[in-house]
């Protein structure tokens, strides 16, 4: 007797098809669910939901409960990491997204992966690696790193590079800039499948969940921000301005509460999502408030200067080691080295592979992204000062 019972992944796409908007993406829809590597449909997932679990299980997402989100090495355990961060932008994209019926799991997994490619160190290790990588006719942007990371530099699958993502996806990531502030944001829906890699900063996303996306980042961080200053005693909540006050509220559950309800009662129609001009002005002062109070006082940029000079010196080390090896993977690692020379070795063995054929200054740039805060220190100090034989 032939069982024609359809696999769940049917039900859920149906499902899509029945209850989501017309400007939602389907998870059924060749273009944005595009791999380039096919693959065989799951019996059970999706192909978004797919993505998230690649992302969530891969090394790179592990480590960014140990990156800077503002505040360097964080002792305090209630201070925002970067992993935090990432996880406060998924919920914040699903409440909006569920409102507007969109698709929840595609924007859950452009979340969890928008920052995979943050530096060690936060914004300062990002500034620095960009300088670096301008030096040797390069460029580092977190954004476009991150596209990177998923693309080519997290490589479990022995048969191709990376974690082969949706287009639609791998769009949400690399388009998710979250410094500016616009009034809205439209979807450039038109965009070539295979452009990913040659945008500049701050190019609109292919999806209306990817604008989703987009706007969380912005409202994720900046109530928490101001959250995590007030408990560090940077400021108080009467130096928040009075206007910002008014129209955003002082804590992070205000602010994210209004300006969810402000995406949220502006609606789609005109396919963008946006914000009246109120709360624009409202949004670009507190942005302004926390640059200022925040950003660049003195507790967050003090570390600045050795994060500087320790990634220079920390690539000029890595950059000769490399260049020393002369293609040979076991002159990577070499007696009088500890652990962390080793994780490079695999790092060029695992996931490069073809690491021979790559620009040096690229590779060293790639290896010092992926590393957390602690194992940057670690790694420093390892090529720097002996070690005990005894």
């Amino acid at each position: 007797m032939t069982n024609n019972r359809r696999c769940l992944r049917e039900d859920i796409e149906q499902f899509e098809n029945d209850y989501l908007s017309e400007q939602a993406t389907q998870s059924s829809n060749d273009r944005y669910a595009h791999r380039v590597h096919p693959l065989e449909k799951c019996e059970f997932r999706t192909e978004f939901q797919r993505d998230y679990t690649r992302i969530i299980h891969c090394r790179a997402f592990r480590r960014m409960r140990h990156k800077t989100q503002v505040f360097v090495s964080p002792e305090n355990d209630h201070l925002c990491t970067r992993l935090e961060h990432e996880l406060h932008v998924a919920s914040v994209a699903s409440t909006i997204a569920q409102a507007f019926r969109l698709n929840v799991d595609l924007v859950r997994a452009m979340a969890v992966g928008h920052d995979l490619g943050h530096a060690p160190f936060g914004h300062m290790g990002e500034r620095t690696l960009h300088k670096i990588a301008q030096e040797h006719g390069l460029s580092f942007r977190h954004e476009l790193h991150s596209l990177r990371v998923v693309d080519y530099l997290e490589s479990p699958y022995r048969e191709h590079h990376g974690l082969n993502l949706t287009f639609a996806v791998r769009d949400g990531i690399a388009c998710h800039y979250g410094e500016g502030f616009e009034t809205a944001l439209k979807p450039e829906r038109d965009k070539p499948v295979d452009a990913l890699q040659t945008m500049d900063r701050g190019e609109l996303p292919a999806t209306l969940e990817g604008c989703v996306v987009r706007w969380a980042d912005k409202i994720a961080y900046l109530g928490r921000d101001l959250e995590d200053a007030q408990a560090l005693g940077m400021i108080e909540t009467k130096d928040v301005p009075e206007s910002v006050r008014e129209a955003l509220g002082v804590s992070n559950r205000e602010i994210i509460g209004s300006l969810v309800r402000e995406l949220v009662h502006n609606g789609v129609a005109d396919d963008s999502l946006r914000v009246s001009e109120d709360i624009h002005s409202a949004l670009n002062e507190l942005f302004g408030f926390n640059l200022d109070r925040i950003y660049n006082a003195i507790e967050a940029r003090s570390p600045f200067t050795q994060v500087d000079r320790a990634m220079r010196v920390l690539f000029e080390l890595l950059l000769d080691r490399l260049g020393g090896a002369k293609g040979d993977l076991d002159a990577i690692r070499q007696p009088e080295d500890g652990p962390c020379m080793g994780v490079l070795r695999d790092f060029l063995k695992e996931d490069v592979r073809d690491w021979q054929r790559e620009n040096g200054a690229r590779l060293v740039i790639d290896f010092v992204a992926g590393m957390t805060d602690p194992f940057f220190c670690r790694a420093l100090t390892e090529m720097l000062l002996p070690r005990s034989m005894v």
